[in-house]
């Protein structure tokens, strides 16, 4: 079964934040980074059960944007997986689940 992936307007905006910055550091290393995260999608929309929990009360997941010190912090809702943010690891994870 494939689930369909949702995305927030929070998680689309850290992704545009991500990519602004990217681009700043160097042309079209944007592109690299959203090429990444379309496969991160494409893996928890595949398997998204295959990730780890990273909430209290087993509700959020997580999976590496590989490459990129990213993470894709996730819901899984019956036939959908809701993207609630793209999370730069660099800051302190806790801080996005209070």
């Amino acid at each position: 079964m494939t689930y369909k992936v949702i995305v927030t307007a929070t998680a689309e905006q850290h992704v545009l934040d991500a990519c602004l910055h990217y681009e700043d550091q160097l042309a079209g290393l944007s592109d690299k980074f959203l090429y990444e995260l379309r496969v991160a999608y494409d893996k928890i929309a595949s398997h998204p059960e295959y990730y780890g929990f990273i909430s209290p009360k087993d509700k959020f997941r997580d999976i590496r944007i590989h490459k990129f010190p990213f993470v894709v912090i996730y819901e899984v809702l019956h036939d959908a997986v809701v993207v609630m943010a793209v999370f730069n690891t660099n800051r302190k994870p806790i801080t996005w689940l209070i």
